[in-house]
């Protein structure tokens, strides 16, 4: 029941369970602990989102006092964008083929900044119903998908509240990379505008990295936008772990873990690459190396995995897993793997579940450039860093690894709570009381 010292927030979040994914995490654990500091959420979500993946996990977490409002969306289904964005082979020449580049390009070209931009008329005629007839104190809004920050304009410039923009991935970077995405010189124009007039609209602003942080002040300060900027990370949730316990693993075996997704920017050639040259000089090292991933594959990336196929290495390989189930598998690891590619802009970017393994007290191997993610993982738990292009220096660490077993977990008393999502969301609140004073 909401208290009289409560006020209401209206949260909007494209994707929310049953979808799973990262970014949904965040959504869901701040509207969990936000009536903790005096902020009841009304969640706006899309009703039959295009998404990749559900999470049973994350919907169990749901609770039943928050109103979730779901609007319909006329978006494609991910499949049928799959389907869309599938390589035929290039040297092959087909009507068929032809008229696949032809409806996906049309459909790039006019779906910006992005396909989920045809949730924001059915999202906004709720939202519009929805604060005619209840009172909400702040509009805040987390994208991707970033046609939603659209939204939050519309409602800004409709209801005059207070607007807070969470970027959990910067936008222009991201358009850069994401699936689905146009990456002309026309679109990155026409994104930089719409960019600018969500920025100008902002009251606040919320990266989840501080380089991210500082970034989006820089562009705040040229579009001629007053909003504040704050820093916000990503996290771990105390309550997912204390059922979690370490696994008794074979004593000759190393176990390394990667949960998450693979695409372009966590891409794990520099590891496989490393593998297969172990397995090359020392097959007896490499037999006794489990490597387990879970997690979406891009089609790119499970071929680089295949490469492995031909070696001794046991490869186990997982689609999509509950988040509860995900954390289960990265609890029994020896070494979690964390992926970052060294690409241009990639050193404000920190992965989100860096917080979830450091919470499981677990060696890191980490491979990524220089940038926040390294100046993280140097200051918390027992970690080994190489950049992308040190195969060798990878296939050496891998070897000492499995002289050492077993991995001992590390860092039991170093303290963690700053990233714990009670704290961040107390962080998030107080950005709310600053905006609706």
């Amino acid at each position: 029941m909401m208290t009289r010292d409560q006020r209401r927030m209206l949260l909007i979040s494209y994707a929310y369970p049953p979808t799973g994914g990262g970014g949904v995490q965040r959504s869901v654990k701040f509207a969990k602990y936000l009536p903790r500091y005096d902020w009841r959420p009304t969640v706006l979500t899309a009703a039959d989102p295009s998404v990749p993946v559900r999470d049973k996990d994350l919907s169990m977490e749901l609770d039943p006092q928050t109103t979730v409002l779901r609007a319909k969306t006329l978006e494609p289904s991910y499949r049928t964008k799959q389907k869309l964005i599938a390589t035929d082979d290039p040297s092959s020449i087909s009507f068929k083929r032809w008229m696949k580049q032809c409806v996906r390009k049309a459909g790039m070209s006019l779906l910006q900044p992005d396909p989920q931009i045809l949730w924001n008329p059915f999202a906004a005629r709720l939202a519009t119903q929805t604060l005619r007839q209840l009172p909400h104190d702040v509009v805040y809004v987390t994208g991707p998908p970033f046609s939603s920050f659209l939204l939050g304009r519309t409602l800004k410039r409709r209801f005059g509240l207070p607007l807070v923009l969470d970027f959990r991935d910067e936008w222009l970077l991201a358009s850069q990379h994401f699936e689905n995405h146009q990456r002309s010189g026309i679109a990155f124009r026409r994104q930089q505008v719409m960019l600018g007039k969500v920025l100008r609209a902002a009251d606040a602003v919320v990266a989840t990295t501080q380089a991210s942080a500082e970034e989006l002040a820089g562009q705040i300060q040229a579009t001629g936008g007053r909003a504040s900027v704050h820093c916000i990370y990503n996290g771990y949730d105390e309550d997912d772990l204390p059922a979690l316990r370490p696994a008794s693993n074979p004593s000759d075996r190393l176990r390394i873990v990667y949960t998450g997704t693979l695409w372009k920017l966590t891409d794990i050639s520099p590891v496989v690459d490393a593998l297969i040259q172990l397995a090359a000089a020392d097959p007896d090292s490499a037999s006794r190396i489990d490597l387990i991933l879970a997690g979406r594959r891009t089609p790119h990336q499970d071929a680089i995995v295949a490469k492995l196929d031909a070696t001794v290495v046991n490869v186990q390989r997982h689609d999509y897993l509950p988040h509860g189930q995900s954390l289960e598998l990265a609890a029994s690891a020896d070494v979690l793997l964390l992926l970052l590619a060294d690409e241009p802009g990639a050193e404000r970017v920190v992965p989100a579940k860096l917080f979830e393994y450091l919470s499981l007290r677990k060696p890191i191997l980490s491979v990524c450039g220089n940038g926040e993610t390294a100046s993280l993982i140097g200051q918390h738990g027992h970690s080994y860093r190489f950049s992308p292009d040190q195969t060798n220096r990878i296939a050496a660490c891998l070897v000492t690894l499995l002289a050492e077993r077993p991995v001992p977990s590390t860092g039991l008393d170093e303290d963690l709570s700053q990233f714990s999502r009670r704290r961040q969301t107390s962080q998030l609140a107080a950005v709310m009381d600053a905006v609706s004073r």
